[in-house]
Protein backbone atom coordinates (compact mmCIF):
# COMPACT_ATOMS: atom_id res chain seq x y z
CA UNK A 1 0.00 0.00 0.00
CA UNK A 2 1.44 3.42 -0.97
CA UNK A 3 0.70 5.07 2.38
CA UNK A 4 2.36 2.19 4.27
CA UNK A 5 5.47 2.42 2.07
CA UNK A 6 5.57 6.19 2.56
CA UNK A 7 5.34 5.79 6.35
CA UNK A 8 8.15 3.22 6.30
CA UNK A 9 10.36 5.57 4.28
CA UNK A 10 9.64 8.43 6.71
CA UNK A 11 10.53 6.29 9.72
CA UNK A 12 13.82 5.24 8.10
CA UNK A 13 14.60 8.85 7.22
CA UNK A 14 13.98 9.96 10.80
CA UNK A 15 16.31 7.26 12.12
CA UNK A 16 19.04 8.37 9.71
CA UNK A 17 18.62 12.10 10.43
CA UNK A 18 21.45 13.60 12.51
CA UNK A 19 20.67 14.50 16.11
CA UNK A 20 19.88 18.24 16.33
CA UNK A 21 22.51 20.39 18.07
CA UNK A 22 20.31 21.23 21.05
CA UNK A 23 19.37 17.63 21.76
CA UNK A 24 22.96 16.47 21.26
CA UNK A 25 24.27 19.09 23.71
CA UNK A 26 21.65 18.17 26.31
CA UNK A 27 22.32 14.42 26.09
CA UNK A 28 26.08 14.98 26.13
CA UNK A 29 25.78 17.17 29.23
CA UNK A 30 23.58 14.58 30.94
CA UNK A 31 26.02 11.76 30.20
CA UNK A 32 28.98 13.84 31.37
CA UNK A 33 27.28 15.01 34.56
CA UNK A 34 26.09 11.53 35.47
CA UNK A 35 29.48 9.95 34.85
CA UNK A 36 31.18 12.51 37.10
CA UNK A 37 28.58 12.96 39.84
CA UNK A 38 27.44 9.34 39.77
CA UNK A 39 31.04 8.19 39.59
CA UNK A 40 32.01 10.25 42.64
CA UNK A 41 28.95 9.08 44.55
CA UNK A 42 29.76 5.43 43.87
CA UNK A 43 33.43 6.05 44.62
CA UNK A 44 32.67 7.29 48.14
CA UNK A 45 30.27 4.50 49.15
CA UNK A 46 29.53 3.05 51.64
CA UNK A 47 28.43 6.15 53.52
CA UNK A 48 31.37 7.69 55.34
CA UNK A 49 34.01 5.67 53.49
CA UNK A 50 35.42 8.75 51.76
CA UNK A 51 37.91 8.72 48.92
CA UNK A 52 40.51 5.92 48.90
CA UNK A 53 42.51 3.97 46.33
CA UNK A 54 39.49 1.78 45.47
CA UNK A 55 37.49 4.92 44.63
CA UNK A 56 39.36 5.28 41.36
CA UNK A 57 37.71 2.07 40.13
CA UNK A 58 34.07 3.22 40.00
CA UNK A 59 35.09 6.75 39.03
CA UNK A 60 37.18 5.66 36.06
CA UNK A 61 34.67 3.04 34.95
CA UNK A 62 31.82 5.57 35.04
CA UNK A 63 33.75 8.27 33.18
CA UNK A 64 35.12 5.73 30.69
CA UNK A 65 32.11 3.54 29.96
CA UNK A 66 29.22 5.93 30.62
CA UNK A 67 30.74 9.33 29.90
CA UNK A 68 33.21 8.78 27.07
CA UNK A 69 31.78 5.65 25.48
CA UNK A 70 28.26 7.03 25.73
CA UNK A 71 29.41 10.27 24.13
CA UNK A 72 31.14 8.26 21.40
CA UNK A 73 27.93 6.41 20.52
CA UNK A 74 25.94 9.64 20.64
CA UNK A 75 28.44 11.52 18.46
CA UNK A 76 28.47 8.78 15.80
CA UNK A 77 24.70 9.25 15.39
CA UNK A 78 25.37 12.80 14.18
CA UNK A 79 26.98 11.31 11.08
CA UNK A 80 29.70 12.65 8.83
CA UNK A 81 33.46 12.33 8.51
CA UNK A 82 34.45 14.54 11.46
CA UNK A 83 31.95 13.01 13.86
CA UNK A 84 33.01 9.51 12.86
CA UNK A 85 36.64 10.30 13.71
CA UNK A 86 35.57 12.01 16.94
CA UNK A 87 33.52 8.92 17.79
CA UNK A 88 36.60 6.74 17.46
CA UNK A 89 38.75 9.06 19.55
CA UNK A 90 36.15 9.23 22.33
CA UNK A 91 35.75 5.46 22.32
CA UNK A 92 39.50 4.86 22.60
CA UNK A 93 39.80 7.36 25.48
CA UNK A 94 36.87 5.63 27.17
CA UNK A 95 38.55 2.25 26.79
CA UNK A 96 41.81 3.56 28.25
CA UNK A 97 40.00 5.04 31.27
CA UNK A 98 38.03 1.83 31.81
CA UNK A 99 41.25 -0.18 31.51
CA UNK A 100 42.78 1.98 34.25
CA UNK A 101 39.66 1.30 36.33
CA UNK A 102 40.18 -2.44 35.92
CA UNK A 103 43.82 -2.07 36.93
CA UNK A 104 42.77 -0.26 40.11
CA UNK A 105 40.34 -2.96 41.22
CA UNK A 106 42.88 -5.67 40.42
CA UNK A 107 45.56 -3.95 42.49
CA UNK A 108 43.09 -3.21 45.28
CA UNK A 109 42.21 -6.89 45.61
CA UNK A 110 45.87 -7.84 45.50
CA UNK A 111 46.62 -5.45 48.36
CA UNK A 112 43.76 -6.86 50.41
CA UNK A 113 44.59 -10.48 49.61
CA UNK A 114 41.19 -11.12 48.03
CA UNK A 115 40.38 -13.45 45.15
CA UNK A 116 39.60 -12.05 41.73
CA UNK A 117 36.42 -12.51 39.69
CA UNK A 118 34.22 -13.98 42.39
CA UNK A 119 31.02 -12.01 41.63
CA UNK A 120 28.62 -11.59 38.74
CA UNK A 121 29.54 -7.89 38.71
CA UNK A 122 33.21 -8.67 38.10
CA UNK A 123 32.47 -11.08 35.27
CA UNK A 124 29.98 -8.82 33.48
CA UNK A 125 32.43 -5.94 33.82
CA UNK A 126 35.22 -8.01 32.32
CA UNK A 127 32.92 -9.21 29.54
CA UNK A 128 31.84 -5.65 28.71
CA UNK A 129 35.40 -4.32 28.65
CA UNK A 130 36.84 -7.32 26.81
CA UNK A 131 33.96 -7.27 24.36
CA UNK A 132 34.38 -3.57 23.64
CA UNK A 133 37.97 -4.12 22.53
CA UNK A 134 36.72 -6.10 19.53
CA UNK A 135 34.53 -3.34 18.02
CA UNK A 136 37.32 -0.88 18.80
CA UNK A 137 39.91 -2.90 16.87
CA UNK A 138 37.47 -3.65 14.04
CA UNK A 139 36.52 0.01 13.82
CA UNK A 140 40.14 1.10 13.65
CA UNK A 141 41.31 -1.52 11.17
CA UNK A 142 38.28 -1.95 8.93
CA UNK A 143 36.05 1.13 9.29
CA UNK A 144 38.29 4.13 9.92
CA UNK A 145 37.23 6.82 7.39
CA UNK A 146 40.85 7.53 6.39
CA UNK A 147 42.57 4.15 6.26
CA UNK A 148 39.95 1.47 7.00
CA UNK A 149 40.64 -1.49 4.74
CA UNK A 150 36.94 -2.28 4.21
CA UNK A 151 35.08 0.82 5.39
CA UNK A 152 32.16 0.38 2.98
CA UNK A 153 31.37 -3.16 4.14
CA UNK A 154 27.79 -2.96 5.44
CA UNK A 155 28.02 -6.20 7.41
CA UNK A 156 31.06 -4.99 9.35
CA UNK A 157 29.34 -1.66 9.98
CA UNK A 158 26.19 -3.31 11.35
CA UNK A 159 28.10 -5.72 13.59
CA UNK A 160 30.24 -2.84 14.88
CA UNK A 161 27.19 -0.66 15.48
CA UNK A 162 24.86 -3.10 17.18
CA UNK A 163 27.55 -5.15 18.91
CA UNK A 164 28.97 -2.00 20.46
CA UNK A 165 25.55 -0.86 21.65
CA UNK A 166 24.78 -4.22 23.27
CA UNK A 167 28.12 -4.15 25.08
CA UNK A 168 27.47 -0.61 26.31
CA UNK A 169 24.11 -1.66 27.71
CA UNK A 170 25.93 -4.47 29.53
CA UNK A 171 28.55 -2.01 30.81
CA UNK A 172 25.94 0.47 32.04
CA UNK A 173 24.03 -2.31 33.78
CA UNK A 174 27.26 -3.42 35.42
CA UNK A 175 27.80 0.05 36.93
CA UNK A 176 24.41 -0.32 38.61
CA UNK A 177 25.26 -3.76 39.99
CA UNK A 178 28.55 -2.37 41.29
CA UNK A 179 26.74 0.34 43.24
CA UNK A 180 24.35 -2.26 44.62
CA UNK A 181 27.25 -4.22 46.11
CA UNK A 182 28.22 -1.12 48.10
CA UNK A 183 24.84 0.24 49.22
CA UNK A 184 22.75 -2.93 49.36
CA UNK A 185 19.04 -2.94 48.54
CA UNK A 186 18.53 0.82 48.65
CA UNK A 187 15.94 0.76 45.88
CA UNK A 188 15.33 4.52 45.78
CA UNK A 189 19.03 5.32 45.34
CA UNK A 190 19.49 2.61 42.74
CA UNK A 191 16.55 3.96 40.72
CA UNK A 192 17.89 7.52 40.92
CA UNK A 193 21.34 6.29 39.84
CA UNK A 194 19.91 4.37 36.89
CA UNK A 195 17.49 7.11 35.79
CA UNK A 196 19.92 9.20 33.68
CA UNK A 197 21.17 6.13 31.81
CA UNK A 198 17.62 4.91 31.21
CA UNK A 199 16.67 8.37 29.95
CA UNK A 200 19.51 8.69 27.43
CA UNK A 201 19.66 5.04 26.31
CA UNK A 202 16.81 5.18 23.72
CA UNK A 203 18.35 8.25 22.05
CA UNK A 204 21.97 7.15 22.39
CA UNK A 205 22.02 3.37 22.01
CA UNK A 206 18.92 2.56 19.96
Amino acid sequence: HPSTRQSTVMVKANKMAPIPDGKYSFLLALLSAHSLVGGYYAATRPEGAGWRFFSWHPMLMMVGMVGMMGAAALTKKRGGYTNTKLHGTMAIVGMVLAGCGLYVIYQNKERMGKSHFTTTHSWTGLAAFGGCTLPAIAGLVFLHPDFGIDKQNQLYRKVHKYGGRILLILAWTTTLSGLKTMIGDDTKTLILFAAPMVAVAPLTLM
